[in-house]
């Protein structure tokens, strides 16, 4: 351990070396963390200077001080968790968007703002980089999410000490009521598949009503979202009807029987891949979803379906899951099977959807009401009749 110590120089008086006061020069001397002797001159006449000139040497030398953590640049870092999640073989829906925050927007706006290292984004640059986003509010706060996710991986990989992003007050965002197509609705959409006539492009065109049809058919009977329904193997359906669906996130697979005239009309499709029963089996799947996605705009286009209020219904593709999903739980099959059939990964999934559809628990709310009711007539004081001709008047 290193100490201080004076050198008294005439004309002080002083000879003890331990003597603070006086203004001669100070030294250090004594063993340094690593064994090694050291005395030097601390080059100052400040006993509190020489204390503090120790302990920096002592720091120093330790062979046991861990090294300093070397700051990481963000560029680094969005790689890094990048190719994280290519190990993990996310979809490429997850993928596309993870790439276009993190390369186009938080890279970018960084390098526009000087911004280098990861210890730059605090609380308050964060926020600015925040503002600066234009997207619906659901929209933003699944970016706040993955921004957050991004800064703990940063956290585990011991690159910064904590998470700045959950500082930020989180983003409101009210949820939108799931919207299906009731079975008057979704019978016009079936109806105006055979009115469909105005495809001018692809090598199926003169099939295209037919399958359109048989593609809106199997995703309300099967609850498939699209991209899955349109690259659907014919393998899966069975000779007797049933579909065979492996879902990838519960890992349970499961068959869901079709209506009769919904599979006799898939099996009759032309389709130039004999092994599916829309896709062609080339190029991305994405791309044969999109195309297929254009063809729903201008179905829904044609049937205008409208709300009660009046107003063009907004459709969508999805709308069939949902119409799958909310058709089951208003039969009163349990939420628990349903959320099954749908593939999710949790019945909490499923309850954030589809929680006012579900037919069991709309019958315990009715009940627990008509509970309250009697409850309170029975509570209810019973008022006193002194004089009948009174209370009669008073009642008209």
């Amino acid at each position: 351990m290193l100490s201080p110590y004076t050198r008294h120089y005439a004309p002080c008086k002083q000879v003890d070396i331990s003597y603070r006061r006086c203004k001669c020069p100070k030294w250090v001397q004594g063993n340094l963390p690593d064994g090694r002797y050291l005395r030097k001159s601390a080059k100052t006449r400040s006993w509190e200077k020489a204390e503090l000139l120790c302990r920096r040497l002592e720091d120093e030398s330790d062979p046991n001080k861990p090294e300093a953590r070397p700051r990481a640049k963000i560029v680094d870092a969005i790689q890094t968790f990048r190719d994280d999640e290519d190990s993990r073989r996310l979809t490429e829906g997850t993928l596309k968007k993870s790439r276009y925050f993190f390369e186009t927007q938080l890279k970018e706006w960084a390098k526009n703002e000087g911004i280098v290292y990861l210890d730059q984004l605090t609380p308050a640059v964060l926020t600015k980089f925040r503002s600066g986003w234009t997207n619906a509010a659901q929209t933003m706060q699944r970016k706040h999410e993955r921004l957050i996710a991004f800064l703990w991986f940063c956290v585990r990989m011991d690159w910064i000490t904590k998470n700045p992003a959950i500082l930020l007050k989180r983003v409101k965002a009210e949820p939108t009521p799931t919207d299906y197509f009731p079975k008057d609705e979704f019978k016009a959409l079936v109806d105006g598949t055979y009115a469909y006539g105005d495809w001018r492009g692809g090598h199926d065109f003169e099939h295209r009503r037919d399958r359109l049809r048989a593609l809106i058919l199997m995703m309300r009977w099967s609850g498939l979202a699209i991209k899955d329904a349109v690259t659907l193997e014919r393998t899966r359906l069975s000779d007797d009807g049933n579909l065979f669906l492996y879902r990838a996130k519960t890992g349970v697979p499961v068959y869901v029987p079709l209506p009769p005239e919904v599979h006799t009309l898939l099996r009759s499709l032309p389709n130039s891949n004999p092994h599916y029963f829309f896709w062609s089996g080339n190029g991305d799947p994405e791309t044969a979803k999109r195309g297929w996605v254009r063809s729903l705009a201008l179905l829904f286009k044609n049937v205008a379906l409208k709300s009660p209020d009046g107003t063009l219904k907004r459709c969508h593709s999805h709308m069939f899951r949902d119409t799958f999903a909310v058709e089951l739980l208003l039969a009163g099959v349990p939420i628990d099977q349903v959320s099954l059939l749908l593939g999710h990964s949790s019945v909490k999934v499923t309850e954030k959807h589809y929680a006012p559809f579900v037919k069991a628990r709309q019958a315990q709310l009715a009940q627990s009401a008509r509970m309250a009711w009697e409850q309170g007539e029975e509570r209810r004081p019973a008022m006193p009749v002194k004089d009948k001709k009174a209370v009669a008047v008073t009642a008209a």
